[in-house]
């Protein structure tokens, strides 16, 4: 009976590291193989062979998962231009934050509760530029001492307003060593990690200089 039953196993389970040229027996194919196209492949249906099909020409982008709620309203509110953007309506950056997203603790709670999820890996925990990747000697952008010449916030004609801190979240970084994050954030929570990056900075200056006045 022992050895019936190892002739029965090996007639149809096979040796071990044999191979075969027919697919093996399946008693559960968890869906291995779909009658699909996977991405990149070849469809010989289009004239130009490509299964990744291009959005209809015209077609507008109307929000994206962040903004589920507010796409299929029926009265959406997309807030002002300088909300939305960072710019004012001659597409200058403007220098504070809109009246709209407000200024009060729950805003900095979200802020500093964004900032810990995708931002502090990288600039560290109070915006120094020393978070994780520093270990690897990729060190970021100083977000928050004044006298760092590699700091984001700094440029040539002066200190980045709030619009444009925004705009540098929202695109990523000309390098494009930093990536954007419009989708991952929505625009309050963008506006939110400015708010936040504003109070690292004071609070790194109150530390480095206790008796200068803010």
């Amino acid at each position: 009976m022992f050895a019936l039953a190892v002739v029965t196993v090996v007639s149809i389970m096979g040796f071990r590291g044999s191979t075969f040229s027919k697919p093996p027996l399946e008693v559960f194919p968890d869906m291995d193989r779909q009658l699909k196209f996977l991405e990149q492949s070849e469809n010989n249906l289009f004239a130009d062979g490509r299964s990744d099909r291009l959005p209809p020409p015209g077609t507008v982008v109307r929000g994206n998962a962040l903004e589920l709620n507010n796409v299929f309203s029926a009265s959406p509110n997309s807030g002002s231009a300088a909300f939305r953007t960072g710019k004012d309506s001659d597409g200058t950056f403007i220098a504070r934050i809109p009246e709209e997203v407000g200024t009060d603790m729950s805003i900095m709670r979200l802020g500093k509760e964004i900032y810990g999820i995708h931002c502090s890996a990288c600039h560290g925990k109070y915006g120094n530029g020393r978070g994780v990747t520093a270990h690897f000697q990729l060190f970021p952008k100083n977000l928050t001492d004044p006298t760092n010449a590699t700091n984001l916030f700094l440029e040539i004609a002066g200190p980045w307003p709030d619009g444009q801190i925004f705009n540098a979240i929202t695109s990523g970084s000309a390098s494009k060593i930093m990536l954007g994050m419009a989708d991952k954030m929505s625009p309050i929570e963008r506006w939110a990690v400015v708010l936040y990056v504003r109070a690292l900075q004071d609070y790194v200056r109150s530390a480095l200089n206790p008796e200068v006045p803010k």
